[in-house]
């Protein structure tokens, strides 16, 4: 599910922290806007707005940002925390944050219960990546990056070099997702520390994703909604012949949307094999019940992903189609 990058490798190698490699040449990009994407559950939005606001008013006007918090959807668990601005009024504005979920924190009764009324989620995307602080400690924050995927090569660096540098420089955990979020190429960052250091370590992350920024064009950004049954996703299948190493899938899609899964001239399609590395064949007729076949096969985490994405624009469109129909009517 996560994949955490050690810091205790950097360190065994002094060239980590001092080959000019690992981050980007020293450039004025105060100037340069940077917009960060904080996925919060609905409790967490509820600290960062504050009572009337008060909260996200006062970073928002203190750090000169605009910053925004996702509408709240009916059965879903998250929302989605927007920071735009110059790189240093974003890391000032996002540590600020930071320290407000550290400080709404329930703090454990004894030592007996270690995680007392502190909330728990305990599944994809609001679980916790990184491994929580022992002893429990009021001064270490999280935060949930949405990061193209497109842009995970330039933030990690060769063979891990630039993560951990980053950790071992600013003093923070970072552990990313293998998992896309629901229907979109974004994976989750999740950066813990003092909120201090979060905001230090922002200030490099940023340079680092600016640096190769126009890889993200195309990107499919998460948005949050009502979570399908799972009944309505398919079961993998392990392929014997393959050792049990490789899944397959024969799933079916209403021939009417089927041209919002392949798009124009094949790119969405051919998009969905290149982001989930999943080998995707479709059947060129619809069947008599008006259903095109579509046929997965790859790792399982390979078809799992395809699946959630193929998904993911199919209730796009769907929504798409309700809203013209709506705004016709």
């Amino acid at each position: 599910m996560s994949q955490l990058f050690e810091p205790e490798s950097a360190a065994q190698d002094p060239v980590l922290t001092t080959s000019a490699d690992v981050f980007p040449a020293e450039v004025d990009v105060s100037s340069v806007p940077v917009t960060y994407r904080i996925l919060v559950s609905r409790r967490e939005a509820g600290v960062i707005i504050g009572k009337n606001g008060d909260c996200i008013t006062q970073i928002r006007d203190g750090s000169g940002v605009k910053a925004g918090v996702s509408r709240l959807v009916e059965g879903c668990a998250d929302r989605i925390l927007t920071v735009t601005g110059a790189i240093e009024n974003v890391s000032q504005a996002l540590g600020l944050f930071a320290r407000a979920l550290a400080e709404s924190q329930p703090q454990p009764q004894s030592q007996s219960q270690p995680q007392g009324s502190i909330p728990a989620y305990t599944a994809f995307p609001l679980k916790p990546l990184c491994p929580a602080p022992v002893p429990p400690n009021a001064e270490i924050a999280s935060l949930r990056l949405m990061i193209p995927h497109a842009l995970m090569g330039t933030l990690i660096g060769k063979q891990g070099i630039r993560i951990k540098a980053i950790q071992e420089s600013h003093h923070v955990k970072m552990v990313a997702s293998k998992d896309f979020l629901a229907g979109s190429t974004e994976r989750i960052v999740e950066i813990q520390g003092p909120p201090s250091d979060i905001s230090e370590a922002l200030t490099v992350i940023s340079k680092c994703l600016l640096e190769d920024w126009h890889s993200a064009t195309g990107t499919n950004y998460y948005f949050p909604s009502k979570r399908a049954a799972p009944a309505q996703r398919p079961r993998l299948h392990a392929d014997p012949a393959s050792g049990a190493k490789d899944a397959s899938e024969l799933v079916k899609f209403p021939g009417e949307l089927v041209g919002a899964l392949i798009g124009k001239k094949g790119a969405r399609i051919q998009e969905i094999r290149r982001d989930s590395g999943c080998t995707i064949s479709i059947e060129p007729e619809d069947d008599q019940n008006g259903e095109r076949a579509f046929a997965l096969t790859g790792s399982p985490e390979n078809v799992e992903r395809a699946l959630t994405l193929l998904y993911g624009h199919l209730e796009r469109e769907r929504q798409r189609r309700a809203l013209v129909t709506s705004n016709e009517e």
